[in-house]
């Protein structure tokens, strides 16, 4: 799950498991003037633009900072109507795609947190009316679509699945691609992306399956069939090893979400493919031998992929809102750890202490050779809850569920 904007910065994807295509002729830029001073106050009403024989890059930049505008008002106020302002309703894929995000990040720990307005940095026209923005979003970097209502207004939008133009198909000796014509500038560089990932699950891990799979790049939402949103990529398994599959949302799409400037989308894709790289190795190569609850599995493959979430799992722990191992209140639906897939709130966040576990393993039980260690441990006991952590601990580190969770948050402490 992937990663991910500010104002998604503890929801995903994520980003991965919970963060972007050919271009038009006379594709331009343009930087908006530095000197204006962001606001997030109410904006003004929408006025009407030119329409799309007139439109300048100026103009367009213009239109699209007053959609964000409204944008950041939207979840300041949490103000779903006002989202709605500068969405496209015509295209319901994306529209639900839009709002989930808003109400997730409103149910969350984080809810009613403010956020400074999100500056347009440069725009390009795109195929079918459409051009694409990137933006500045509280110092992380972003790319979303944007066209023209009839009445003027900007608003984010994406294509139609049948906007998006020929299916490609480019074929290696460990996968092959399927993507769109929509998607040609980025292709090739999504293709050498898997082989890097793959070869990084073997240096870390020590070996990967060696059935060839295939990887989808989704260019927009609205795919059929239909697909969680909450992740940035995502592997399934196939009935047959030759049918295993990972998804990867494309670079400038909505779903992609944030990534930070200093290492682009492409170090942010990056770390999500080796994420999914890994949930497929385990599958193929390891899990014959070991077994995983999930949180080991999602932290494992953060671990591989180095994605610490630094920023949530630091304000989590500044705020005491350390999700726990073992939910002390039980209940029908605990909220820690051991159920992190069922989480009703901060799941993405989840993925961060999952990380940490996994670390706080590495770090403090001989590496790699302890997590397995505690895996082995897990396969051969039996049980539930605080029980079972505490005679599966014993079994691998000769230390108690108590001593082994006091250990942890006091490394969360020191290390976040």
């Amino acid at each position: 799950m992937h990663r991910v904007s500010l104002i998604l910065l503890f929801i995903f994807v994520l980003t991965a498991c919970v963060s972007q295509p050919a271009q038009s002729p006379g594709a331009t830029t343009v930087v908006p003037d530095p000197t204006v001073a962001p606001t997030t106050s109410a904006p003004a009403p929408v006025e009407p633009t030119p329409m799309a024989a007139e439109l300048t890059p100026a103009v367009v930049a213009a239109g699209i900072q007053q959609a964000l505008d409204t944008y950041i008002e939207a979840y300041n106020s949490n103000n779903v109507e006002l989202l709605r302002s500068v969405v496209d309703q015509t295209n319901a894929p994306f529209r639900r795609l839009v709002e989930e995000r808003f109400n997730t990040f409103q149910s969350s720990s984080f809810g009613g947190m403010q956020f400074s307005a999100m500056r347009v940095l440069e725009v390009k026209a795109r195929p079918h009316g459409f051009w694409q923005a990137t933006i500045n979003d509280g110092g992380f970097h972003r790319d979303i679509l944007f066209i023209q209502a009839g009445d003027g207004r900007w608003v984010m939008s994406e294509p139609t699945e049948e906007q998006l133009g020929e299916k490609i198909k480019i074929d290696n000796e460990y996968f092959t691609l399927n993507t769109y014509e929509w998607a040609a500038e980025v292709n090739d560089v999504i293709e050498d992306m898997v082989i890097r990932a793959r070869q990084q699950v073997i240096d870390v891990l020590g070996r990967t399956p060696d059935n060839k799979f295939n990887v989808y790049l989704r260019p927009i939402f609205g795919i059929t069939p239909p697909v969680n949103p909450n992740s940035l990529a995502w592997y399934s398994a196939g009935s047959r090893p030759r049918n295993d599959r990972v998804d990867i949302f494309a670079p400038f799409s909505y779903a992609f979400g944030s990534y930070d400037p200093n290492v682009g989308w492409e170090g942010e894709l990056y770390s999500t493919i080796v994420h999914e790289l890994t949930h497929w190795a385990y599958t193929r190569a390891f899990a014959q031998e070991y077994r995983i609850t999930d949180w080991m599995s999602e932290g494992l493959a953060e671990y591989v992929s180095n994605n610490p979430r630094r920023g949530a799992v630091s304000a989590a722990v500044r705020m005491g809102r350390i999700i726990p191992l073992v939910d002390p209140n039980g209940g029908v639906r605990p909220q820690d750890m051991d159920h992190m897939t069922t989480l009703e709130v901060d799941r993405g966040l989840a993925y961060g202490f999952a990380y940490s576990l996994v670390a706080y393993i590495v770090e403090t039980q001989g590496g790699l050779d302890g997590f397995w260690r505690f895996a082995a441990a897990v396969r051969d006991t039996p049980g539930t809850g605080i029980e079972f952590y505490d005679k599966a601990l014993q079994k691998a580190f000769g230390m108690t569920y108590e001593e082994f969770d006091a250990g942890w948050r006091q490394w969360l402490k020191e290390n976040y």
